[in-house]
């Protein structure tokens, strides 16, 4: 096999091979060699490093990781090509949640942060054109702000009627069946869709939920959630959605009303609901509170904030 590149002034061995065959004899893509090549899993590891985080269920911190790192990564890479990779424990927490309750979140051990970080780093760039323009949360180049910036516009442009809602226990409630077979709808390669497979599994056994806290979670909540923004925007109907968070903005209350029934019914399809207790219309003068920012008829401002910005 052929070198590859130095790291730390160690070389790293290049590793080759080939995605297998899929149904019909059709080939898939060189997504997965991409991803298991030693350069790719380092620039996730610069990654990793740079967001931080403590250790998943094995206790390895970052620190710890860096201190081996080449040896490290040579050897996840000729796991993941020789299809030994095995997902390692995650490390479980709560956090309280502003609106009541616990958020569970689940932490990846370090290795599978990097793996997940490469294969986002690879997948984005084809997956981001093709989802719709209503979500924000997660996206290259958008932002919370951006997501706000969108509902003022639509403000201005004379849809103060708001559809607010909330998902329930979306992150915990996707179906893996339902989440695998869209997969392939996305993503050829058959082992990649087979890593992101072991990772579902690693966080539950049930059948449903995906991990809050790794890396590949937000895109696939957002590729799961795609059909359901497609059918609720609507030409009235002005959909932004951050995550589980949505608010779709419209011109009149009876529009808003359609685009609940519609939300219901997508959702429903997709094995998930409404949280009813934090669902709503109501007018932009009544008040907005979304994503850390109040929003009141043309103004807004942030949650902590005593004075608001004029629009």
């Amino acid at each position: 096999m052929p070198n590859g590149p130095e790291l730390g002034g160690r070389r790293i061995v290049q590793i080759e091979g080939h995605c297998r065959p899929r149904g019909r004899g059709k080939i898939t893509s060189e997504l997965f060699l991409r991803i298991a090549r030693p350069e790719t899993l380092y620039r996730a590891w610069r990654q990793v490093r740079r967001k931080g985080g403590g250790p998943g269920g094995d206790g390895v911190t970052i620190e710890i990781y860096g201190r081996d790192v080449e040896a490290r990564l040579s050897r996840l890479a000729r796991l993941l090509v020789a299809g030994r990779y095995r997902p390692g424990p995650m490390r479980r927490f709560g956090v309280p949640k502003s609106s009541g309750g616990v958020r569970q979140i689940a932490v990846p051990c370090i290795a599978d942060r990097i793996v997940q970080t490469a294969v986002v780093r690879e997948l984005q760039p084809s997956l981001e054109p093709r989802l719709g323009d209503a979500s924000f949360a997660y996206r290259r180049g958008l932002s919370v702000e951006h997501a706000i910036a969108r509902l003022l516009v639509y403000r201005l442009w004379g849809y103060p009627w708001l559809l607010e809602a909330d998902i329930v226990r979306c992150f915990d409630s996707i179906p893996h069946g339902r989440l695998a077979s869209e997969l392939a709808e996305w993503i050829d390669c058959e082992r990649t869709r087979d890593l992101i497979g072991m990772w579902l599994e690693a966080f539950s056994r049930r059948g449903r939920g995906i991990p809050q806290g790794a890396p590949v979670s937000p895109l696939l909540v957002n590729l799961y959630l795609d059909p359901v923004d497609r059918a609720v925007a609507t030409r009235r109907a002005k959909l932004v959605r951050y995550a589980d968070d949505l608010v779709v903005a419209c011109r009149r209350r009876e529009q808003a009303e359609a685009a609940k029934e519609r939300l219901e019914r997508a959702l429903a399809a997709r094995g998930l609901a409404l949280a009813a207790d934090k669902t709503r219309i109501l007018h932009i003068s009544e008040g907005l509170a979304f994503l850390g920012y109040r929003m009141r008829g043309t103004r807004i401002f942030r949650r902590t904030d005593r004075t608001g910005t004029a629009f």
